[in-house]
């Protein structure tokens, strides 16, 4: 077989984006180029791997389809050998896939980056944000290096290193008759209007968390922004529960205030996930290292709130 590694990279793009002239776009190279490349893969491994169909593009076959998760896999250890390579003549160097659980990002992210930026110039970020069923499909095929999510959507195989256990807290009103106590009872928020984090896996989370005690919430609103679910309760329209404090969410001058729940309830921990042919990679140690120092000497600490027991 006489492809090229830059081949299986055009073969990978056209794969991922389902055209050849995004792909190319995307490549900034000729739509030629792409087509060369499949034909030549085609031509060696003796089988069609894409179908050309008008209108919807670049259709994988089957065995399209696996040939692509083999090239998926060798390019991520191509790219992890070459970042070790570059990476010999001095500190971790190269370009670092990082996916963040969305509603987490503005608060674990800053201090991190900047930790990177400051102590491993050499390593650039490629920054991705989605819920945590999203980031777990990219960790498993392994379009992202490392992320920052909860584990209970983590695949047990992959390796995960834990940062802090997310104890869910509620988040009221700033002028709620219970923002006066120093805790709340699930069963105190059971028959009061709820909003609703609405992103894969959290429903089922957060109804959970009720249901362990017999309780059901009166969800009225759902939304997939934690800004918007902030507004929200700030305008009185309900409570809502999270595993992330904001440092604005505790004093109740944006109108809302958070308030640890005294019920034994899950708390998920939330830390850093990576792929098998990441975990040995400089660049992927160093980052996970700074997330394990940051996390022991309390950079995380104001993101939760303590079980009050």
């Amino acid at each position: 077989m006489h492809f090229t590694l830059k081949q299986l990279r055009y073969f990978d793009a056209a794969l991922r984006i389902g055209s050849i002239a995004r792909a190319a776009a995307e490549m900034n190279i000729s739509q030629s180029s792409i087509t060369a490349a499949i034909d030549s893969i085609e031509q060696d491994i003796g089988t069609e791997l894409f179908r050309r169909i008008p209108a919807k593009g670049l259709i994988p076959t089957d065995t399209g389809q696996r040939v692509g998760q083999l090239v998926t896999q060798f390019l991520e250890q191509a790219r992890m050998f070459e970042s070790d390579l570059m990476s010999l003549s001095g500190g971790p160097a190269g370009t670092l896939r990082l996916a963040c659980y969305a509603p987490t990002a503005p608060y674990v992210l800053p201090p991190l980056l900047k930790r990177v930026a400051r102590d491993y110039p050499e390593i650039r970020i490629d920054l991705q944000e989605g819920d945590m069923h999203s980031i777990n499909t990219q960790l498993k095929s392994g379009t992202v290096d490392l992320a920052l999510t909860y584990r209970r959507e983590t695949p047990e195989k992959l390796p995960f290193t834990p940062l802090f256990r997310a104890r869910p807290w509620a988040l009221l009103p700033a002028n709620s008759p219970l923002s006066q106590q120093p805790a709340v009872r699930l069963a105190d928020l059971a028959p009061l209007p709820m909003i609703m984090l609405d992103l894969p896996g959290t429903e089922t989370y957060f109804l959970s968390i009720f249901s362990s005690h017999g309780l059901r919430p009166d969800v009225v609103h759902t939304t997939k922004s934690s800004s918007v679910l902030r507004g929200l309760v700030a305008a009185e329209f309900g409570y809502s529960i999270l595993n992330i404090c904001g440092p604005n969410d505790r004093d109740g001058r944006n109108g809302i205030i958070a308030l640890p729940i005294s019920d034994e309830i899950e708390s998920p921990r939330f830390g850093v996930a990576c792929t098998h042919a990441a975990q040995r990679a400089a660049m992927v140690q160093a980052v996970t290292s700074i997330c394990e120092e940051l996390s022991e000497n309390g950079a995380f600490d104001h993101l939760i709130l303590r079980d009050p027991t």
